[in-house]
Formats: C-alpha cells, sequence, structure tokens
C-alpha cells in the first residue's frame, strides 16, 4: 500500500509538472502560440520585433504552419481547426486550473517534496512576462507602464485623462496603448475609455518593481 501512495505520489508530480512546462511563461513554442491567439491573429511585423529567430527562419515558419497550424502572412494567425488553437484552447484551461488557490493548496500538500516553494500561479507568472516584456520595450516601454500605473489606479482613463495626468503627448500615448493592448494589459471600452486587463485588476501588486 504505501509504495502505491509513493507511486501516486510521483505520478502526481509528473502531471503537474507536464502542466506547468506547458504554460506559456515557460515554454517558447506555447508562449509564441498563445501571443498569436490571444491577439486574435497578429502583424508579421511584430513578430518579427518579438520573435525574429522563429519569423524570419524558413524552416521554423514552415514547422509552426505544417505542425500547428499557423497562417503566415502580412498579418498571422491559428487556424481555426489547427493543433495551435487546440493547444491555446487546453492552455486556457491550465491557467484556470492554476489560478485556484484552492486547487494548488490541496496539490502541494501531496506533492510538497517536489514543490517546496509552492505549485506556481501560471496566471501571475504569465502576467510577470508580460510586463517584463512591456518594460523592456526600448521606445515606449517606460512610459506604458507609467500609463498603466495611471489606468490601473484610476479604473479606466481616456487618451485625454492621460494627457492631463502624465504631460505626455497624445501621439504618444496612443502608442503606449496600442503596446499595452499588444500585451493585453490593457482593454478599450464602448466609449473610448481603457481599462485594466482583469488579471491585472486581480494581481495589482504585480506592478511593483517596474518603472
Amino acid at each position: 500500500m504505501e509504495d502505491g501512495v509513493e507511486d501516486f505520489s510521483k505520478q502526481l508530480s509528473n502531471l503537474v509538472t507536464a502542466l506547468v512546462n506547458l504554460a506559456p511563461s515557460r515554454n517558447y513554442i506555447t508562449q509564441f502560440l498563445y501571443v498569436i491567439k490571444m491577439n486574435g491573429g497578429i502583424n508579421y511585423s511584430v513578430l518579427e520585433i518579438s520573435y525574429p529567430d522563429i519569423v524570419k527562419d524558413e524552416y521554423y515558419r514552415e514547422t509552426f504552419a505544417k505542425v500547428f497550424g499557423v497562417s503566415f502572412g502580412e498579418r498571422v494567425s491559428l487556424d481555426s481547426n489547427g493543433y495551435g488553437r487546440i493547444l491555446t484552447d487546453f492552455i486556457e484551461r491550465i491557467f484556470q486550473l492554476f489560478d485556484d488557490s484552492e486547487f494548488r493548496a490541496k496539490v502541494n500538500a501531496a506533492i510538497k517534496n517536489d514543490y517546496p516553494e509552492g505549485i506556481p500561479n501560471l496566471v501571475g507568472e504569465w502576467l510577470d512576462v508580460r510586463l517584463k516584456g512591456l518594460s523592456s520595450e526600448p521606445t515606449y516601454g517606460k512610459n506604458a507602464i507609467r500609463i498603466l500605473k495611471e489606468v490601473l489606479k484610476l479604473g479606466h482613463a481616456k487618451v485625454e485623462d492621460l494627457e492631463r495626468t502624465l504631460d505626455l503627448s497624445r501621439g504618444e500615448i496612443i502608442q503606449c496603448l496600442n503596446l499595452l493592448s499588444l500585451y493585453k494589459l490593457v482593454v478599450k471600452d464602448f466609449d473610448g475609455s481603457y481599462k485594466p486587463d482583469e488579471t491585472l485588476k486581480k494581481y495589482p501588486g504585480a506592478l511593483e518593481g517596474f518603472g
């Protein structure tokens, strides 16, 4: 019986590790696919900057196209019935699972020796990866973080609100908001105002240390 319990713990640990390793914060392939998915398709020129090693290599492009159903053109998208779409849909389920603190606590109790620091919150990790990517953008990253903090503080803001409070030009604010939209850190509302993404509202402390 003891051997069975030990084997169960090992198998559970293997399962959790396999799911964790699929997360976009830990896997470059799924990150590339998920960025396309969460934007509903993305301009080729943007991916050239963010993922040049994939997009500029013909072999990798063809492999992603054949294996995952990625359509490369002026705009890059996932085929509706392709494996990339299936995989990224599954990743959203993994996010839901690992964002549940009760799930993480119960699993961690069973395999705490393998995860002494606790089962990771993959949603929080992915938010951190996006914030780091945003802040490292050389032209607009710093001011985009400033704008994001202001939007989070206000709850929602229009371009003219940000002009008044941050002393930035309208053009620069728009560019920063476009970048924030790309990273899915803000959402544009029907009235033209911008509000923070739900994940950021849930984990506002993730912005500490940025900017």
